[in-house]
């Protein structure tokens, strides 16, 4: 189980965070199957001041069918498509998949969460966010 452990570690830690509210449908990822892969890093941050706030709550709240998945926190940097506050570094949720060994097909996930709202960091709303995941 430790050599499983490292190996998602080190995945999930290439994955970067970007600022996120609103999202228009599934996420859709493909990844390869019987292996752990990130799928979904979430995390909120001030646009002026590069700072990350807190989300909490955060769960799978459906699926995964043809595979497991676990919640994992790692040390990552912001995305290039936050700007100026592209490499800051920070620790941040993510969902790691794995399918079954012999699966092929497609997968989902229902993950939930709070996070601060748009207008102060008092307040939490609930996200929520379904991910497609093709295994190959």
């Amino acid at each position: 189980m430790k050599k499983v452990n490292k190996l998602i570690l080190a995945i999930a830690a290439g994955v970067a965070i970007a600022p996120s509210f609103a999202y228009a449908g599934p996420k859709q990822v493909t990844v390869p199957r019987g292996k752990p892969y990130p799928v979904l890093a979430i995390g909120i941050y001030g646009a002026g001041t590069c700072e990350v706030y807190p989300v909490r709550d955060i769960r799978i709240a459906s699926g995964p069918a043809h595979g497991a998945a676990q919640l994992i926190t790692v040390a990552t940097k912001l995305g290039q498509n936050t700007g100026v506050c592209a490499g800051t570094a920070t620790k941040a949720p993510v969902i790691v998949y794995r399918s079954a060994a012999n699966y092929t097909g497609v997968d989902h996930i229902t993950v939930t969460w709070m996070a601060p709202s748009h207008t102060d960091n008092v307040r939490f709303v609930p996200n929520e966010m379904e991910i497609e995941i093709t295994v190959k």
